[in-house]
């Protein structure tokens, strides 16, 4: 069966936080680290940009991950929805 559409390139978000998350840094020491603004990056991890192969590089070399399979998700721009499920962890409640 054939795709419709293009391919578009998304960062997989469960591995960009779990990644933050074992560095115990934030989403803007991401964004400084990479290059770009804090808005952009909160727009790459909503996956509502997909990066550019030099931006997709930075974020591989700074979060240490060999394998763009780890970090990247490959959808289709007709299947907006084909990666998008896994959220950012929730501030645990008192």
């Amino acid at each position: 069966m054939a795709r419709s559409g293009r391919p578009v390139v998304l960062l997989n978000r469960k591995a960009v936080w779990g990644r933050l998350e074992s560095f115990n840094r934030s989403q803007g020491w991401l964004a400084r680290e990479v290059g770009v603004s804090p808005s952009y990056m909160s727009r790459l991890l909503r996956q509502g940009r997909a990066p550019s192969g030099r931006v997709r590089r930075r974020l591989q070399r700074v979060l240490g991950f060999g394998s763009f399979d780890d970090l990247f998700v490959i959808t289709w721009e007709d299947q907006p929805d084909a990666a998008d499920s896994v959220s950012p962890p929730q501030a645990s409640g008192t």
